[in-house]
């Protein structure tokens, strides 16, 4: 039995959309995207498919990029996904509280003005757990991704948990996510973060 059998289901047809979350495999080579989770948003007009890394960084401070938040008040801003480097995006799980939000998987939605969640952040002293920031965004292109989920690039969780996705980072949010998965992915688990420093 080899390492490729352990690790890896064998997957046949898949559908990805918005609102499903993506898990990458633990010995990804590509480094953009080791041990990562995104949640896929939409699948756009060509048939590529748009999605928010959820536990990659925090990479820098929202008050930094946005003037008008108190210094006191710390937003970290997570990196969505490589494209497009110099756009803000934000999920939240405060309904319709916003104008233009959009729900993409149950509590848990994308879209508002500046204006408001400033507003909001500033009454409530923050926004930790309620609200996450990304900078950048990941796409794959027509037919793409669905072609990586069937080589076992990724794990989809199609019907994923959203009460926890605005929490934690890093290995550990990886590992929480990929333990609901469930059983064909406990193997998943045991890879080191670093194989090479075994």
């Amino acid at each position: 039995m080899d390492l490729d059998s352990i690790l890896h289901k064998d997957i046949r047809e898949v559908h990805p959309r918005g609102g499903q979350l993506l898990l990458s495999e633990p010995l990804m080579a590509d480094h953009n995207f080791s041990r990562s989770a995104v949640m896929l948003l939409e699948q756009d007009s060509t048939g590529g498919h748009i999605g928010l890394m959820l536990n990659k960084g925090p990479v820098c401070q929202l008050n930094q990029l946005i003037e008008g938040l108190p210094a006191e008040i710390t937003i970290p801003i997570f990196k969505g996904g490589p494209v497009e480097l110099d756009r803000l995006f934000m999920l939240h799980r405060l309904g319709n509280i916003f104008s233009n939000s959009m729900e993409i998987a149950p509590g848990l939605y994308v879209g508002g003005t500046e204006d408001e969640v400033i507003d909001y952040i500033i009454s409530h002293g923050g926004a930790v757990g309620d609200i996450r920031f990304f900078i950048g965004y990941s796409g794959w292109g027509a037919g793409q991704l669905t072609s990586e989920i069937i080589k076992n690039y990724w794990a989809l969780n199609t019907d994923p948990d959203t009460s926890e996705l605005l929490s934690g980072s890093g290995d550990a949010f990886w590992r929480r996510e990929v333990e609901k998965l469930g059983p064909d992915y406990r193997s998943w688990l045991i890879v080191p973060e670093n194989p090479s420093l075994n």
